[in-house]
């Protein structure tokens, strides 16, 4: 893959910087910018589908992304699924901090899989397969607890892909995934309550906890953990995983952790579908 243009300048609001490579797929425009040490992928619109930092693109640079990881530690995540792939910042994270577990990532563009390994180091490695289909295909097709753990970040040119809203998508994760298994969904608008898509959520999974968009710098993410079965961020394993993980990262889990365990006496707690 060589890239088309050299040395351009764009500003896609504040997507300014060098623009290193741009491509078409029937989906729409992809476009690998370079800002200082950071690389993005941008579909041609001013929201960042990934930024990854060059030369330690293991490092999440997202808070989002940060709060995620989170998920890991209400699970022993033997077997991941990543639904969205985007410049592999978080496939690069997981399978250089957990070389142990078997990591799958789901990205129905291509382009952005190859873009992925020529212009944001995605390594190739044997726990790390990725799989070029529909999120909402792939899931369904999963055999009954398969994963342990699912993290879902699907999103277009404008916002949140249409299949993390879907009543099918939620069920099918559901089904999929092993039985104190958890989904951690990147909402950018959190479900309303009495809506379709969070009453399902609710009456499948045990327990729920939310890290609100307000929360978030900028307020533009919610963060859910769909759990099977109780979190329990109160118990001191889990506060020690906490601070074993934030350690061995180097990122502030601890503080994004201290939020969450603050919400756990808020958390939706249900009996989960049987």
């Amino acid at each position: 893959m060589k890239p088309l243009l050299h040395g351009a300048r764009i500003n896609h609001g504040r997507l300014m910087g060098k623009e290193l490579y741009r491509t078409e797929d029937s989906d729409g425009l992809i476009v690998v910018t370079q800002r200082g040490n950071k690389r993005l992928l941008s579909f041609g619109s001013r929201l960042e589908q990934s930024s990854v930092l060059m030369g330690k693109p293991y490092y999440l640079i997202h808070e989002y992304t940060q709060i995620m990881l989170l998920g890991l530690l209400f699970v022993d995540a033997r077997h991941i699924t990543l639904l969205g792939l985007g410049g592999g910042g978080l496939a690069h994270c997981l399978s250089h901090f957990f070389p142990q577990s078997t990591i799958r990532v789901v990205e129905i563009r291509q382009a952005v899989i190859d873009i992925a390994y020529e212009y944001f180091e995605l390594p190739r490695l044997e726990n790390l397969q990725i799989v070029n289909d529909d999120a909402m295909h792939y899931v369904s097709k999963l055999g009954q607890a398969t994963t342990d753990i699912i993290f879902s970040d699907l999103y277009e040119a404008n916002g949140m892909s249409a299949c993390q809203a879907q009543q099918e998508f939620i069920v099918a994760c559901y089904q999929a995934l092993s039985e104190s298994g958890c989904l951690i969904i990147n909402f950018h608008h959190k479900p309303h309550p009495g809506s379709l898509q969070m009453d399902t959520i609710e009456s499948f999974f045990s327990e729920i906890v939310v890290y609100d968009s307000e929360d978030l710098p900028g307020g533009r993410n919610s963060i859910m953990f769909c759990c099977k079965s109780a979190v329990a961020l109160h118990q001191p394993e889990v506060n020690r995983g906490a601070e074993s993980m934030a350690k061995l990262m180097k990122m502030p889990l601890m503080q994004y952790y201290r939020h969450l365990e603050s919400k756990a006496g808020r958390a939706v707690n249900r009996q989960g579908h049987p």
